[in-house]
């Protein structure tokens, strides 16, 4: 009888288990997107800035996190018969947990623009970097040309170190691109576009 329980018990964890996965594959499709910017919201928004952006970065390495974790648990169901045991239990757990890292490194990437400067925290980071306005060398306007229009399409900002920020085009900076160019004005930071040869997709 105990073991007829214990039967229809390991069951039962096995088609929840099923589901959970099934529900973890679905999930990743949407979940990145209202988790990601809610906690950077919540975390890092300030009224002094400008406009807050997530890399797009950030969501594929979220959503890419729990898919790892999905195929981890699929992985599971197919051999768990063959390899039943507390160390194939064990490497899987470790499996898993080594997903931790794609998931705090998505959520602390993004970056905003404000009166100072340029704020970035790379996928690669936990650290925010600064680029201030009175720091930047050259900047450079780059246009793209898509299906016979041509509009901006990102800022390249070099610093004297010789390293670059890129800012892509979106709808917020769209908004606050007239404060963009007030900076790059007031700080006199030279300039070069290709608006007369624009890069061609």
């Amino acid at each position: 009888m105990l073991l007829i329980k214990k039967k229809e018990s390991t069951e039962d964890n096995h088609v929840k288990l099923i589901a959970y996965t099934i529900i973890l594959y679905i999930c990743s499709i949407f979940v990145p997107f209202i988790v990601v910017p809610s906690y950077q919201s919540m975390v890092y928004y300030s009224r002094s800035q400008w406009f807050f952006s997530t890399p797009f970065s950030a969501y594929i390495t979220f959503m890419g996190g729990m898919i790892y974790i999905a195929v981890i648990l699929t992985l599971y169901l197919i051999f768990r018969q063959q390899w039943e045991g507390i160390w194939f239990k064990v490497v899987l757990g470790v499996m898993i947990l080594a997903s931790i890292p794609a998931f705090i490194l998505s959520v602390t990437n993004y970056y905003y623009l404000d009166n100072e400067g340029i704020h970035y925290n790379t996928l690669k980071s936990l650290k925010e970097k600064e680029y201030r306005w009175d720091h930047i060398s050259k900047v450079y306007i780059l246009y793209r040309n898509h299906q016979g229009t041509t509009s901006f399409y990102q800022y390249r900002f070099e610093m004297p170190d010789g390293s670059e920020i890129t800012i892509p085009s979106n709808d917020k900076l769209v908004e606050h691109k007239w404060r963009v160019e007030n900076k790059i004005k007031e700080n006199k930071i030279p300039t070069t576009d290709n608006f007369k040869d624009p890069i061609v997709d």
